[in-house]
């Protein structure tokens, strides 16, 4: 993408980089809004500006924050209520609760890697005057919970600078920044922040802006226009959520405004589980003829509790076999104890095992850091006989990517035990991100295909007692809704297909966390998942400490229609180095001409 900027007024310019760049002039000095990236110095040179005496930020994401070198002396003003993210953003990187049990997505770990001082905090109503211009804050939160617009009054016109409350007409930069919790954690708020951001949107309105200069994004000549049109596209496409989700079982106040909904399918009614099971917290137990148990996850001691208790009583024999349906901590964080007290096979579909082997790998919604031994790794299909049980493993990748499913035969009944992936209200997919992706032959589509096929007599959620099933009016309502959202939801964002702007880990580092130590050689991978229809290419450069007085080249890739690729980085830790504990690498991506600044990271943790 060529560097370029505009000029909105006789004082006013925009750099366009990965990102947009406010830059209010008085004669050689300037304020920049939202500074980041290398090349934005050639827009100040091309400018004559020789100093920059002052900085704005809307909001404290690293891939509008990073990459433009701070001038020494410089003040510094951010959101009032972000300060922490700014000044003190060591407190997130090295506190558990960010890092592990994640059902809270504020604030996203998009952070910067280091702190940098803050001289200036900004709230509501607060003003201020750069050259001829004057400034004023108005707190405009969605994107993220403490975000600001700066309204800047430069030679007769009003500048709304919005962070990325907005991207373009009826568009927004990405979604996973909307998740949070109304009646519940973020974990399961699917655009809950989509009131906040329309309260926002309505306030930037109300200022009378002429123009909207989102930090991602397009400028906006006429924010009325584009502030209707999102509004309107949001709406459409959280109705198309509703339509099926699961959510609506679990807490039907959520949606009491779309009870009776004709273009909303009907919640289902349970049925009564064979007597042959028992469900304990997120576990099912079959009970075969022979007395021996085969147990499916087992997320809390109790569990392991009323297990013994069977045993005890003679309901049971022993446990011979161990299924593990996905990897959230509801259902692995009792794994290793389990494992210990009942030393059977543990199986577990092949993408489920890598995390639950090594969760220091991934960073995921809910992971736990227990490891879990696995015995089998299963592939789709792949069979096997239990007592008088036929066993069928699939890929299932409903509520989360790394998931399985498992089909259950015997006793006159087909059992599909879908780990959480459905209730009798549709389907689980209520986090951005667990991965629940659109489009043939992944996500929800691939699980509905596959219970179409399959046609389970029953079906079973780990956290309901009950059993049910779906008819095939109702898997194809289903799949026609998905259908539908693939098309409303490519249209929100600037890209070729809604996975960008929905799969929070579209871009991803691995191992995410690795231990290493000073004079260590550390293999690094940027994996990348290619949702379009045509290759597309791909460039990562790491960033380094500057202590470590090391500067690595980027590396390109081209990644296939819809597969994943990947690029490998091999960095030697200086034998000299004085970090210890954690250091946070981000890597500056460009994907198909696309800058995007520095938009993921990994950790190393140096003993």
């Amino acid at each position: 993408m060529e560097t370029t900027y505009s000029q909105l007024s006789q004082n006013l310019y925009i750099h366009h980089g990965h990102v947009n760049t406010g830059i209010i002039r008085d004669g050689n000095r300037a304020m920049l809004i939202d500074p980041s990236g290398a090349t934005l110095q050639t827009t100040l040179d091309e400018l004559g500006i020789t100093k920059v005496e002052q900085i704005l930020f809307t909001h404290h994401h690293r891939d509008s924050t990073s990459g433009f070198p701070i001038p020494e002396n410089i003040r510094i003003g951010v959101p009032e209520t972000e300060v922490q993210w700014f000044a003190k953003v060591e407190t997130f990187w090295n506190a558990p609760k960010f890092r592990w049990h994640l059902y809270n997505y504020h604030p996203h770990n998009l952070m910067l890697s280091s702190s940098i001082s803050v001289t200036d905090k900004y709230a509501e109503g607060d003003e201020l005057t750069w050259g001829s211009s004057d400034i004023s804050v108005l707190e405009t939160p969605g994107h993220t919970d403490g975000s600001v617009t700066y309204l800047v009054d430069a030679d007769g016109q009003r500048f709304a600078f919005t962070g990325d409350l907005i991207y373009d007409e009826g568009k927004i930069w990405e979604l996973y920044s909307l998740q949070k919790g109304q009646q519940t954690t973020d974990y399961h708020g699917f655009l809950g922040a989509r009131d906040e951001l329309k309260e926002s949107l309505e306030k930037v309105r109300k200022s009378l802006p002429t123009a909207l200069i989102p930090t991602h994004g397009i400028i906006m000549n006429n924010p009325d226009d584009a502030i209707d049109k999102l509004l309107d596209q949001l709406d459409y496409c959280y109705n198309k959520y509703v339509s099926i989700s699961a959510l609506r079982h679990y807490f039907p106040k959520l949606f009491t405004d779309f009870e009776g909904r004709a273009d909303h399918m009907p919640i289902r009614k349970g049925k009564t589980p064979p007597d042959f099971l028992r469900h304990y917290g997120t576990t099912w137990l079959i009970i075969s003829e022979n007395r021996e148990a085969f147990v499916m996850d087992c997320g809390s001691p109790n569990v392991i509790k009323q297990i013994q208790q069977l045993i005890d009583e003679g309901e049971i024999s022993e446990v011979t076999q161990f299924w593990v349906t996905h990897y959230h901590d509801d259902h692995v964080n009792a794994i290793p104890e389990f494992q210990q007290a009942f030393p059977c096979e543990t199986i577990t579909d092949a993408i489920v095992a890598k995390v639950i082997t090594n969760p220091m790998a991934f960073r995921l919604p809910c992971i736990s850091p227990a490891v879990a031994r696995v015995d089998r790794t299963t592939c789709d299909g792949d069979s096997w006989q239990w007592n008088e049980f036929k066993m069928t493993a699939y890929h299932f990748p409903g509520q989360t990517y790394y998931h399985g499913g498992l089909l259950v035969e015997g006793h006159g009944v087909r059992m599909f035990f879908s780990g959480d992936s459905f209730t009798m209200a549709g389907i689980d997919d209520y986090c951005s991100g667990n991965r629940n992706l659109l489009g043939k032959d992944v996500g929800y589509e691939k699980c509905l295909r596959l219970i179409q096929e399959l046609k389970p007599t029953h079906i079973f959620n780990c956290h309901v007692d009950q059993a049910f099933d779906f008819t095939d009016k109702e898997i194809n309502f289903m799949l026609d809704t998905l259908a539908e959202r693939e098309k409303c939801y490519t249209d929100l964002f600037p890209w070729d297909h809604a996975n960008y702007g929905m799969d929070d880990q579209w871009v991803r580092c691995f191992p995410y966390q690795q231990g290493v130590k000073a004079g260590d050689n550390v293999t690094l991978n940027v994996e990348i998942t290619n949702h379009s229809d045509e290759p597309r290419t791909a460039i990562a450069k790491p960033i380094l400490p500057s202590s470590w007085g090391i500067e690595i080249e980027p590396k390109g890739t081209t990644i296939l229609p819809k597969t994943d690729g990947q690029i490998q980085f091999s960095i030697t830790i200086p034998s000299d180095c004085n970090d210890s504990g954690r250091v946070i690498i981000p890597f500056e991506i460009t994907y198909h001409n696309r800058p995007l600044g520095q938009f993921r990271e990994t950790i190393l943790v140096i003993k």
